[in-house]
């Protein structure tokens, strides 16, 4: 059986949903989230932040791109203050890159509003704000995290009056509030992320962990998830019928999430984000000629998207598809309404943080994958692995 046949077998038998499956579960997913929203309303007090009723899908299991056996959704819930003004490292050098930071109205503002309105004694900056010097208050992305997941915790009674027969528990899984829910046998994780709308993108209650001159729970992380999403519906129009770019990062995915049973240690599972496989599909893609992704090319794009990482591991930088890449200011198909300020933001480096040794075992594994593909897709593909077996393409250097 040749390579590309292999790779056929396995994304037919262990990569993909079913488009019913998926949709259906997906659409109870939205069902639920929209039952939280509605029943945060009733325990939000008056001056508190706006919470959005309807959810936005983000992430794989929106993108077409959902990989076996997890069943995972991600939603962003708007919320909104009053007056916010929000500042990018392209204004403040204190900014980190892939962050921004939200300035709130003045103090003796909200204390005014506070006094007229609010059902609790205690003032806007008090409750959601964190006092930084030359700032003045910023929105934190802490606080703000807490004070929704404490209101999502008090979902739980209308969740199980709404859906009988099926068991919810929340848990912590920061920048989300993540639900768990069983239903008919199955389990599906929910992540439910607050976000601050800013033109086409979001900032996501998600702090930076660096060492920076601002309080890090003011820090608030950009996401361009919609236009991501959007990314693969243009593919859709810009590459050919039955084109493999999405079988492509699919079977990629795959490859990382059980590279652990194959190597215990693997840094490619546990050093690669699955984040990053996708910003390799969108370089190629927009470098590349439409043709290349023809239904036929599936082999040649795989160990494509492989030596893009190993490329690129082995220089540290895996660059942003938006953020800080100029390069691709020419190309406008390819925007889809990201601010083209953000493209002259500083280059964002992916890798920036990660630990150097993972990052060279990580590319150090990957070239042990390309080198034996074939045996690999092979041994996924047996009814079982042994524990000889499990470790037999795995060299640690």
């Amino acid at each position: 059986m040749s390579t590309l046949q292999l790779l056929e077998d396995l994304y037919t038998r262990k990569v993909m949903f079913s488009d019913l499956e998926l949709l259906w579960y997906r659409e109870f997913a939205e069902q639920v989230v929209r039952t939280v929203l509605q029943e945060v309303q009733i325990h939000r007090r008056y001056g508190d932040p706006e919470i959005g009723r309807e959810p936005i899908g983000t992430g794989s299991s929106f993108e077409g791109v959902k990989v076996k056996p997890e069943l995972e959704f991600d939603f962003m819930v708007p919320i909104q203050i009053n007056r916010p003004q929000i500042v990018f490292c392209d204004t403040d050098w204190n900014v980190p890159s892939r962050f921004g930071i939200v300035k709130t109205g003045s103090q003796q503002q909200f204390e005014l509003q506070s006094k007229s309105i609010w059902k609790k004694d205690e003032d806007f900056e008090t409750k959601f704000c964190t006092d930084a010097r030359g700032y003045g208050f910023l929105l934190s992305a802490d606080k703000i995290r807490k004070w929704f997941q404490s209101l999502c915790d008090q979902a739980l009674p209308a969740l199980e009056k709404s859906f009988p027969g099926s068991t919810f528990r929340f848990q912590q899984h920061d920048p989300a509030r993540n639900l768990l829910v069983t239903k008919d046998g199955k389990e599906l994780n929910i992540d439910i992320v607050p976000a601050i709308g800013y033109k086409n993108a979001f900032l996501v209650a998600k702090q930076c962990s660096s060492q920076i001159n601002l309080p890090n729970e003011a820090t608030w992380r950009l996401s361009l998830s919609t236009s991501e999403r959007d990314f693969f519906e243009k593919m859709k129009s810009v590459l050919p019928y039955n084109s493999c770019h999405l079988k492509c990062l699919q079977v990629l995915k795959y490859l990382r999430e059980n590279d652990d049973q194959l190597c215990l240690s693997s840094h490619f599972t546990h050093g690669l984000r699955s984040y990053y496989l996708k910003t390799a599909l969108f370089h190629l893609v927009m470098e590349s000629s439409p043709q290349a992704w023809a239904a036929g090319c599936l082999e040649q794009r795989l160990r494509e998207m492989i030596k893009y990482l190993i490329d690129r591991l082995g220089e540290g930088r895996i660059p942003h598809i938006y953020l800080g890449n100029q390069r691709h200011l020419g190309n406008p198909q390819w925007r889809l309404g990201v601010p083209v300020e953000f493209f002259r933001h500083t280059e964002a480096n992916l890798l920036e943080g990660v630990n150097p040794d993972t990052v060279k075992q990580a590319r150090l594994r990957l070239i042990q994958i390309s080198d034996n593909l074939e045996e690999i897709l092979r041994q996924y593909l047996e009814e079982y692995l042994n524990g000889a077996e499990s470790q037999s393409w795995c060299v640690v250097a």
